[in-house]
C-alpha cells in the first residue's frame, strides 16, 4: 500500500509539471535590467516585453536597477524565487568580465543562475579617429610595435579595455589605454585627433561611423557583421584566435522549473525571428540570435574564464 501510494504521489508531481508550464504565467512577471532606461539594454528589454506579453497575455513589466557597473540587478534576481516571475537582463559586462574585476562577488556567474536563452550578440569594433593615419589593423600593429606603449588607446568602459588587453597579448604589443567615463567621451577625443584608436559596440558609434567621423578597422568577431558587411574581422586583419564579442541574453533564478524556462526559450527564439524585432536590433547594431538553455551555459562558462585569463594576464586590478 505504501508502495502504490508513493508511486501515486510520484505521477501527480510528473503530471503537475507541464500543468505549471501551461499555466505560466498567471501574473505579472518582472524583467530587472541593470541600466537606466533608453539605453541599448533597456529598448531589447522592452522589445522582449512586449513581445512575451502579447505571447503570453500577461503584463511583462521592465524594471530598472543601475548600479556595480550594472551587477546590482542580476544579484536582485539570484535573491528572487525561483518560480519565472523574476527574470533577469543578462549581458556579457555583467556575467563574464565584470564580475572579474570585482572585489566583492554580487553572485557566480557561472552557477547562480538558470540561462533562458540568448537575445542577440553586440559585435564591437576597432575604430580610429584622424588621428592615425595607418588604415589597416596589420598597419597599425607595425607602427605599435616599432614604438611599444607610445600608442594610446580610448577606454570608455571594462570590456573595451580588456578587448584591447586581449589584443596587447595576441599582438604582441603594447598600447596603452587611457581611460574615459563612456564610449561618447572617449569618442570625443578620437574623433578630434587627440587619440588615435578606441573599441565599441558598433550600434553605439554607428553614426559615427556613417558620417565618416570615425573609421572602423575591424570588427572582433569571428564573422563580419551584417550591420557593416565589408569591414573585415580582426582574424581576417591578421590577428589570429581574437574574438571579443558581446551579447545579451534572458536569465531567471537558479532553481526555476524546467518547464517554465523552456516555454520562456522556445518564446525568446521565437522573438528573434520575428522581421519587426530583427530590423530594430539591427538598427541599434546588435544580431539577433537565440539559443537553446544549453548553449547559454557554455557561453557563460566559456567566455567567463576566457576573460578571466585576461584580467589576470593583464594584472588589472579588482575594484
Amino acid at each position: 500500500m505504501k508502495h502504490m501510494l508513493l508511486m501515486a504521489l510520484a505521477s501527480l508531481s510528473v503530471a503537475a509539471t507541464p500543468a505549471m508550464a501551461e499555466a505560466y504565467p498567471d501574473k505579472q512577471v518582472r524583467i530587472i535590467v541593470g541600466y537606466p532606461p533608453g539605453g541599448a539594454s533597456d529598448i531589447v528589454a522592452r522589445l522582449v516585453a512586449k513581445d512575451l506579453e502579447e505571447m503570453n497575455k500577461q503584463a511583462f513589466v521592465v524594471e530598472n536597477k543601475p548600479g556595480v557597473g550594472g551587477m546590482l540587478s542580476l544579484s536582485t534576481v539570484t535573491r528572487s524565487p525561483a518560480d519565472g516571475y523574476v527574470l533577469g537582463l543578462g549581458v556579457s559586462g555583467t556575467l563574464v568580465t565584470g564580475p572579474h574585476l570585482q572585489k566583492n562577488q554580487l553572485y557566480a556567474p557561472k552557477t547562480d543562475f538558470a540561462p533562458v536563452s540568448m537575445i542577440a550578440k553586440v559585435p564591437m569594433v576597432l575604430l580610429a579617429g584622424p588621428g592615425l593615419t595607418q588604415n589597416s589593423v596589420k598597419d597599425l600593429i607595425a607602427q605599435a610595435k616599432a614604438k611599444p606603449g607610445d600608442m594610446t588607446f580610448a577606454s570608455g568602459a571594462q570590456a573595451f579595455e580588456l578587448a584591447l588587453q586581449l589584443l596587447n597579448h595576441s599582438a604582441d604589443v603594447q598600447i596603452t589605454s587611457a581611460s574615459y567615463k563612456g564610449g561618447a567621451a572617449a569618442s570625443i577625443d578620437v574623433i578630434a585627433g587627440r587619440v588615435p584608436i578606441m573599441i565599441d559596440s558598433i550600434g553605439a558609434q554607428l553614426s559615427n561611423i556613417k558620417d565618416g567621423k570615425l573609421r572602423p578597422l575591424a570588427v572582433l568577431d569571428s564573422e563580419r557583421s551584417p550591420v557593416l558587411p565589408e569591414v573585415p574581422t580582426m582574424q581576417e586583419a591578421g590577428v589570429t584566435d581574437y574574438d571579443a564579442v558581446g551579447w545579451i541574453a534572458l536569465l531567471a533564478p537558479k532553481g526555476t522549473p524546467s518547464d517554465v524556462v523552456a516555454k520562456l526559450n522556445k518564446q525568446i527564439n521565437q522573438i528573434v525571428e520575428r522581421p519587426e524585432f530583427k530590423d530594430k536590433l539591427m538598427s541599434l547594431g546588435f544580431q539577433p540570435e537565440g539559443s537553446t538553455p544549453e548553449g547559454l551555459q557554455r557561453t557563460i562558462n566559456v567566455d567567463y574564464d576566457k576573460w578571466g585569463e585576461v584580467v589576470r594576464n593583464s594584472g588589472m586590478a579588482a575594484n
